[in-house]
């Protein structure tokens, strides 16, 4: 007797889009309630996609009879084993098995992506009840660290490229203003990644705006900075290659109010600058930032 035999998608558009609105969507299985996108009937396992744009966690519990299954598509995510204490960490590309009755508390970083898999299927999750510490861990921000190399041949391999870009803030001392980073506990320009849907100039006074409380004008670029041997190495497992654009700006208004990102700021000019803690990459465009009021050149490296 002649199979019937075809090939059925569900496209990555169709997921995202219903991600916006939820931070589960399975993919297959056999679900008792509706959801945005049509899933594969499956009677034997489930599986889906887990996506949190904020930090997210979820309070104790186990399964009775399903084994998880996690692939980390991107983020970083923690887990702590109620019974033995033991607090688990798992970063981008890492694939991990959750037993049966393995009694767990779960917390993760904005930006975190889990692709699950579940089997038997079934709602056969049993909360427990919460201790004080428990409770205090999950509600705790996961920390993230880098350390930043130049040229430097021991640097772990790039893993991503992100467009970055940051502002030279000069007042009429000609002073930089600088933040301390609570990352690395070093001083840097306020700066960062460029999100989907903006360009690098938006990108530099949103982060601005984010991580000083000003509103900014470009007025020039200082200098653009895509050498390979800079790297930096999050302790989520993502190590960036170099590529920032830095901009010349001026403050429009706003007070200054630090992020959660930063501890300090200052103004400094130039040359009490290299004093301060500060990565290589940095203390060169600091360096720059005197030229370019100087000469008025921008620097190309």
């Amino acid at each position: 007797m002649a199979v019937n035999q075809t090939m059925k998608r569900i496209s990555d558009e169709s997921i995202r889009q219903a991600l916006k609105q939820t931070t589960r969507q399975y993919l297959a299985g056999d679900l008792k309630k509706p959801q945005t996108v049509p899933h594969f009937h499956e009677n034997a396992v489930e599986i889906g996609v887990t996506s949190y744009d904020e930090p997210a966690s979820e309070a104790p519990h186990y399964h009775i009879r399903a084994v998880e299954y996690m692939y980390l598509m991107r983020g970083m995510t923690q887990y702590m084993n109620l019974e033995t204490e033991e607090e688990y960490t798992f970063y981008a590309g890492d694939f991990f098995q959750i037993t049966p009755g393995t009694i767990y508390a779960q917390r993760s970083r904005p930006g975190t992506e889990l692709l699950f898999i579940k089997t038997p299927p079934g709602n056969d999750k049993v909360v427990v009840e919460e201790p004080d510490a428990v409770f205090t861990w999950r509600q705790a921000s996961i920390e993230t660290t880098r350390t930043d190399y130049r040229n430097d041949p021991e640097a772990p391999r790039p893993n991503s490229v992100k467009p970055a870009a940051a502002a030279a803030l000069v007042n009429e001392n000609e002073e930089i203003l600088l933040v301390k980073r609570r990352d690395n506990e070093k001083w840097a320009m306020p700066g960062g990644v460029m999100e989907e849907g903006e360009d690098l100039a938006a990108c530099v006074k949103r982060e601005a705006r984010e991580e000083t409380g000003y509103g900014i004008e470009v007025t020039g670029i200082v200098g653009t900075y895509t050498n390979p041997g800079t790297v930096i190495a999050y302790s989520d497992g993502e190590v960036r290659r170099e590529f920032l654009i830095l901009y010349e700006a001026r403050i429009t208004g706003g007070e200054m109010q630090l992020d959660a990102e930063s501890s300090d700021y200052a103004w400094v000019s130039p040359s009490d600058a290299a004093a301060l803690p500060m990565t290589d990459s940095q203390r060169q465009r600091v360096e720059d930032v005197k030229s370019f009021r100087q000469h008025g050149v921008p620097s190309f490296r």
